[in-house]
């Protein structure tokens, strides 16, 4: 059975096919990313607005299933078509997503300029097992999907 996998309405849809390959491939390369994978438990929603496309990743336990559209999630990552892909560039030190090197820096500036958002780390009313959940999972998703 296939740990990732695309809901029906989902195939037409350019962004999920290609998260549907990178974390396919991520997770079969790599123990370390496939026991991230198989930890999170979160639903995150990317939006890229210049495309129009909208897509929800909901990862289950080892399992991730991929909609066209958003459906309820967590955390929503909005970046225009071109920035999504670039964030699998982000080195990874120490586990974390690594900030000092040149993929670092441009996408903290990408952050504070607005070009990449993400929404929902901050709620009201508060939901702090929920939201750090959420952000923990950001975490190893950055890491599943580096390709460091």
């Amino acid at each position: 059975m296939d740990a990732v996998i695309l809901d029906g309405r989902a195939g037409d849809n350019g962004l999920a096919l290609m998260l549907q390959g990178l974390l396919s491939e991520s997770i079969e390369t790599s123990g370390a990313k496939r026991r991230d994978f198989q930890q999170m438990d979160s639903t995150f929603g990317i939006v890229a607005p210049d495309a129009e496309v909208t897509v929800t990743l909901a990862f289950s336990r080892g399992r991730c299933t991929i909609y066209d559209g958003l459906r309820e999630p967590t955390l929503v990552i909005t970046a225009d078509s071109g920035k999504i892909p670039e964030l699998s560039l982000l080195q990874i030190r120490y586990g974390l997503p690594w900030l000092f090197d040149d993929n670092g820096k441009g996408f903290v500036l990408s952050l504070l300029k607005r070009e990449i958002r993400i929404d929902g780390l901050i709620r009201i009313p508060p939901t702090p097992l929920r939201t750090a959940r959420a952000a923990l999972d950001l975490v190893r998703l950055t890491r599943i999907l580096s390709v460091s």
